[in-house]
């Protein structure tokens, strides 16, 4: 099947890893004539993209140099744990640049899933930060299920074995 945004990317992808690529072979590696490599170049100028081009025999691409657009993915429990760092930070006055917070925070937010997006807010209107250091930590998957459920106004039952709280024990009714 062809996408050609994933290999619009796979060319932004390439030219990041290597200082410079003539357009035979981008068009090898892609599995694509030259004319389309030319075309997938053009998208990503089009895009803002410094790519620049040398013509003739010995022409190549490459990006300008400095340019690095850095790849950011995250697994949910990556970006979970990040914007819970960046919650800490805000909420205990530990950034230096606020707006930088706020900034990595509406990023993160704006390219989340929708569940994984309700699940952090979740989190956020019902967490309380305490620094000191617990004798145990709670699986992060109870603490966002906890949340979840407070902030839907469930009841929550819990069964408690002294020095442990075990995950199959929680379950969530309608409170009443």
């Amino acid at each position: 099947m062809y996408f050609p945004t994933t290999r619009v990317l796979t060319v932004l992808e390439l030219l990041q890893s290597h200082r410079q690529l003539s357009g035979p072979e981008l068009a090898e590696r892609l599995e694509v004539n030259a004319r389309t490599v030319r075309r997938y170049i053009t998208m990503l100028q089009d895009l803002g993209i410094p790519v620049e081009g040398g013509r003739g025999r010995h022409g190549c691409y490459r990006l300008r140099p400095g340019f690095k657009l850095p790849p950011l993915m995250f697994s949910e429990d990556e970006a979970l744990a990040l914007t819970l760092g960046l919650l800490v930070a805000r909420r205990h006055g530990l950034a230096v640049a606020a707006p930088a917070v706020e900034g990595a925070l509406a990023k993160v937010e704006r390219v989340l899933p929708t569940t994984l997006r309700e699940r952090i807010q979740a989190v956020q209107e019902i967490l309380t930060l305490d620094l000191t250091s617990p004798s145990t930590i709670p699986a992060s998957e109870l603490v966002a299920t906890l949340s979840t459920a407070t902030q839907q106004g469930r009841r929550i039952e819990m069964h408690y074995a002294p020095g442990t709280l075990r995950r199959p024990g929680v379950s969530l009714t309608p409170m009443a």
